[in-house]
């Protein structure tokens, strides 16, 4: 059966809520209380489990298996149907019933989780350098960055649902000569590859989510101390963030030129070969630094016995002092802790609570190929498109990696 993008977008969606859900039980599950370290409200817990989850987690299921069974139910019937103005129609109404319930004022289907999940969405896009930044923000903020791609698919959603309720009328080609009919020509062919491409306004839509992003971490580097650790690190975070610019603008303008043949000059070759060649030196930088944050920061890992950690290649060495113990705690300390304290697996970290050295490794390993996976997504010369639902299993990958990405951001700070 055919999945169009409207619903490719939809589903998508849902995947990473259910992603989001997924993350909160699981590390409930090992004992780590993520409401404390997101800095969210308390909610109400349930006492049917033995590890008393939060009854939010429950609501974030719930509410992502009504949405699913609404868009599950509107896929199937536009997929029943034959006519394309009808299939529009039950995909237009699909939007708008997926929007309602989530966006109604109602105190029903799962209030508090919606409206805190519109809360979050509200502060993230608020252009305040003032406001404080929660972790919770952050993270929203980064899971919007894998979803950024599909801010791009919705402009053709849109586009096609704006060519549902205003309907372009089309006119007979007459027999006209000269400029007069270049011109109706021209305008027939602008109407049939109207919602071909999302143009500008999908690049611009694309960036938001970095946009985001970097305005938290300016706003919390000019709340740091100048010239301290956390300055220099928000100050390096701002700078990954700014990097994915050049990566969605050169991407954008290749696929520009290949497809649409803009430039067709004598310079054209030339200018293909230079934007390639920018394009693959910002893939580059930006793939591998964020990969390099992921593991030193995020995650932070990368520590050695030495006591230097990847870490300090950008804050340089911790500003914070050793714990020293008086001779009665030392001797009160269990020797096995310490000891413990003193050997750690390679290049991960003291503290893992997580257990098995084998988790950390291989999520290190996916992240750095799913990150490398992710910019063939971008790519004009890698035409993932126009593979069968090429597009559509990179974003499932990716938000996979930010899935694996959300588990080890959390535990670190339950960790530390």
């Amino acid at each position: 059966m055919y999945l169009p993008v409207a619903f490719q977008t939809l589903f998508l969606a849902l995947l990473a809520a259910l992603g989001w859900g997924m993350n909160l039980l699981l590390l409930s599950r090992v004992g780590i209380q993520t409401r404390p370290i997101l800095q969210l409200a308390e909610l109400p817990t349930t006492t049917s489990s033995a590890q008393r989850i939060d009854a939010g987690v429950y609501d974030i299921f719930r509410l992502a298996r009504v949405l699913g069974t609404v868009a599950l139910l509107g896929w199937l019937l536009s997929a029943l149907l034959s006519d394309q103005k009808t299939q529009t129609a039950v995909t237009l109404a699909t939007y708008i019933a997926v929007i309602l319930l989530l966006i109604m004022p109602q105190r029903a289907l799962c209030h508090t989780v919606r409206m805190q999940f519109l809360g979050l969405l509200g502060r993230i896009v608020k252009p305040s350098l003032e406001d404080p930044v929660w972790l919770a923000d952050i993270v929203m903020a980064d899971i919007l960055t894998s979803c950024a791609r599909m801010f791009a698919d919705l402009v053709l959603v849109a586009c096609q649902f704006g060519r549902f309720i205003w309907p372009i009328r089309h006119e007979a080609l007459e027999d006209r000569g000269g400029l007069q009919a270049l011109a109706q020509f021209v305008r027939q062919r602008q109407a049939q590859n109207a919602c071909t491409s999302a143009g500008i306004l999908g690049v611009f839509l694309v960036c938001a989510p970095y946009a985001f992003r970097l305005r938290q971490c300016v706003n919390e580097y000019l709340k740091a101390v100048p010239g301290s650790n956390d300055a220099r690190r928000h100050l390096a975070n701002a700078i990954k963030y700014a990097s994915s610019f050049p990566v969605i603008a050169l991407s954008a303008t290749q696929r520009q030129v290949t497809v649409d043949g803009v430039m067709e000059t004598k310079y054209s070759d030339w200018a293909l070969r230079m934007a390639f060649g920018l394009w693959i030196a910002a893939v580059v930088f930006n793939s591998l630094y964020s990969f390099y944050w992921d593991v030193a920061f995020d995650w932070n890992l990368g520590h050695t016995a030495s006591g230097w950690k990847l870490s300090d290649l950008i804050t340089g060495p911790s500003e914070e002092k050793p714990l020293v113990l008086s001779p009665a705690e030392a001797i009160g300390q269990d020797t096995r802790v310490i000891a413990s304290q003193r050997r750690f697996p390679c290049m991960l970290r003291p503290h893992l609570r997580f257990g098995s050295p084998r988790i950390y490794y291989a999520a290190i390993a996916l992240d750095f190929l799913l990150r490398i996976a992710w910019t063939m997504k971008l790519s004009s010369y890698v035409r993932i498109d126009m593979m069968a639902y090429g597009g559509f299993w990179l974003n499932v990958l990716e938000i996979y990696r930010r899935w694996q990405w959300t588990f080890l951001r959390l535990e670190k700070e339950a960790a530390s």
